[in-house]
């Protein structure tokens, strides 16, 4: 899948299970340990502006700075589709997948880094789904492509406390979408 698409379409898979959270569970404790669906909601705006700001050249430091700048304040939704097309554009610029971004992770190309911000909108829709009584069905061709970029990564990944040790093991043979979820830490 090229790397603009699978943005799309895990950008549109993440809004869909955004708008189904009903109002009063904004609130509630997530999947996501201390969080609560607002953060969960939150920290994917954040990343928003973070990839906004590692696409125009800042430093990590400063792209972490630009992750909590701006409100939080306000619809979730509306935050999301904002700093979502900001997102966007900046990964659509002239040159923008090919690019070097100094990320938490190492420098590494737009086309890498679009993928793991592709999995964080995935697999956060998925989480925010879960917390809140949602569908959390993960499309087989979305969930393999971020197995695909995540697995690679999944070793160093735990050693660093992003993706939790489940200790749950999956055969080959299961299914994608459960292979992902217990890669990322999700049981």
């Amino acid at each position: 899948m090229e790397p603009l698409d699978l943005l799309k379409r895990t950008a549109v898979e993440y809004r869909t299970r955004l708008v189904a959270v009903p109002a009063d569970r904004w609130g509630d404790p997530s999947v996501c340990g201390e969080w609560t669906v607002t953060d969960v909601a939150d920290h994917i705006v954040g990343g928003n502006r973070f990839a906004v700001a590692l696409l125009d050249g800042a430093s990590t430091e400063e792209a972490m700075a630009a992750a909590r700048t701006g409100s939080f304040e306000g619809a979730p939704t509306d935050l999301f589709d904002e700093t979502a097309a900001a997102q966007l554009a900046a990964f659509e610029a002239d040159g923008a997948l090919d690019r070097i971004v100094h990320h938490p992770a190492g420098d590494m190309p737009g086309a890498a880094f679009i993928g793991f911000r592709a999995g964080d909108l995935l697999l956060h829709g998925w989480d925010i789904a879960r917390s809140t009584g949602g569908d959390d069905s993960l499309p087989g061709q979305l969930a393999e492509a971020i197995h695909a970029v995540y697995l690679p990564t999944a070793d160093t990944a735990r050693t660093f406390g992003i993706f939790a040790d489940t200790g749950t093991e999956v055969t080959d043979d299961a299914p994608i979408a459960q292979r992902l979820l217990v890669l990322t830490g999700r049981a």
